[in-house]
């Protein structure tokens, strides 16, 4: 068996302080999309690397994107390089996207990857869930992005997940501009989906068959307006989330991240 200890100096390097294992057969909803990236996978090793919360907290939301994306960076680096750890010690590993490239094709339509890392992360005990659904760790509160490895080796894990850190203090939900929070880690997916991913894919459908639609002398207006600019930057940096209001009220965590 593989220490988690041994595992999480390498991650740690790489810029993910926060380190969990889970036996695969914890995650049963996510056994045919992990067996589908790693046959006869046993363990998946979760990493969470840390936001800064000056940046999530600026009015200027490019501010958050900027540091979502280091954020991302960075799981990203410490899932490869856990995983070429791994095999250099003769197991199969495989450092899996969390956040793209995912799968398109009905039915999950991108909405879902191989690891649903928030349960993943609970059950490995790096969190708990807040209210606001998202996972809550005891250090850096939400401020966190998650990613991870697939891998057959047998990893060291916690055998049961400790309580969440939330506080209840409800102040994600009163913060939420959408009204898409109601509690208990309840949310109108639909609300927050039209609010956070307001420039992503349904974005970029609606303009372009709008701009394939448009007489020609309409074209060149269409390509200049701030949508298909803030378009073009989603494109160019594989980010366009708009919002982090109810990470950016949270208390959990704040000390320790900044």
């Amino acid at each position: 068996m593989v220490k988690l200890s041994d595992i999480a100096g390498t991650a740690r390097s790489q810029g993910a302080p926060l380190v969990g294992s889970v036996p695969v057969e914890l995650l049963g909803a996510n056994r045919e999309g992990i067996e589908n990236v790693l046959d006869g996978a046993k363990s998946v090793v979760v990493l969470a690397a840390p936001h800064s919360r000056s940046a999530i907290e600026a009015k200027d939301v490019h501010a958050a994107q900027y540091d979502t994306i280091h954020a991302y960076e960075e799981v990203g680096r410490s899932a490869h390089a856990v995983a070429r750890w791994l095999e250099a010690r003769g197991y199969r590993a495989v450092a899996v996207p969390a956040f793209i490239p995912l799968d398109m094709s009905p039915p999950k339509y991108g909405m879902r990857g191989a690891v649903d890392w928030r349960s993943a992360a609970v059950k490995a005990g790096i969190g708990g869930y807040g209210e606001n659904g998202l996972l809550l760790t005891w250090k850096f509160g939400p401020a966190v992005r998650l990613g991870g490895v697939v891998t057959d080796a047998e990893i060291q894990s916690v055998t049961a997940a400790p309580a969440t850190p939330c506080t209840h203090c409800m102040r994600c939900v009163e913060a939420c501009p959408s009204g898409a929070l109601t509690g208990q880690g309840k949310i109108d997916k639909k609300r927050c989906g039209d609010r956070i991913f307001s420039t992503g894919f349904r974005a970029w459908r609606d303009f372009l068959v709008e701009l394939i639609e448009a007489p020609p002398e309409k074209r060149e207006e269409m390509v200049g307006r701030t949508l298909s600019l803030d378009l073009w930057q989603n494109f160019m940096t594989g980010n366009y989330y708009t919002c982090f209001a109810c990470q950016a009220v949270c208390r959990v965590g704040r000390t320790a991240s900044g």
